[in-house]
């Protein structure tokens, strides 16, 4: 789905839409900044945090402040004698998982993407940290669409739109409500997960 909507390869059936526009009829420079990119196979490179962040956009210092802040990756980064100027090795191996993680948030979040993809991004965040994460979400990027590719129920419960798939196929769509109510698959995941006590 997500190659799709960056047009990676081509539909063959129906017509893809960002904000009614065609996908086919969008430059693929213009359509892929539209997007900022978590995916769990993401890599930090052997320089400085505030590079890995910037990742070659011609950004203010500001503006990568904002982006780490937003990413809960600050306290962090001020701990650390150099802050953004600390050198990471590569694949970012001298920084914990969690940390790691909130860098490349912070890089997807300072280009202020319309469309934000996260691939099970928050997956080795703590909770506080992960709930802390999602409100800045709310409150600062509140017109950009957030998709959030996850296999926990606990990290999508509270979407306004839950798509549900199987093998590929499309097997359930709707709120975490509506899905509890009439997609079986979606029901199982819930219970054996959380035992079916998530409500929004």
């Amino acid at each position: 789905i997500i190659n799709l909507l960056m047009r990676l390869y081509d539909n063959d059936k129906g017509s893809i839409r960002i904000d009614g526009q065609l996908v086919s009829s969008i430059p693929d420079e213009e359509l892929h900044r539209k997007f900022g990119l978590v995916f769990q196979n993401d890599v930090l490179f052997a320089d400085t945090i505030a590079e890995n962040i910037s990742f070659g956009r011609d950004l203010s210092m500001e503006e990568i402040e904002e982006a780490a802040t937003h990413a809960q990756a600050m306290e962090f980064i001020n701990s650390l004698p150099e802050r953004f100027q600390h050198k990471l090795t590569s694949k970012g191996t001298n920084l914990s998982g969690g940390q790691k993680q909130r860098v490349l948030l912070s890089r997807a979040l300072a280009g202020n993407p319309e469309i934000l993809i996260l691939d099970d991004s928050s997956s080795a965040l703590d909770y506080k940290t992960d709930s802390l994460l999602r409100q800045a979400l709310r409150e600062h990027y509140s017109n950009t669409t957030t998709v959030i590719i996850a296999q926990r129920i606990s990290s999508i419960y509270h979407c306004d739109k839950i798509l549900v798939l199987e093998e590929g196929r499309c097997i359930g769509y709707g709120s975490h409500e509506e899905l509890m109510q009439r997609c079986s698959v979606y029901q199982e995941i819930s219970q054996s997960q959380m035992g079916g006590m998530i409500h929004a």
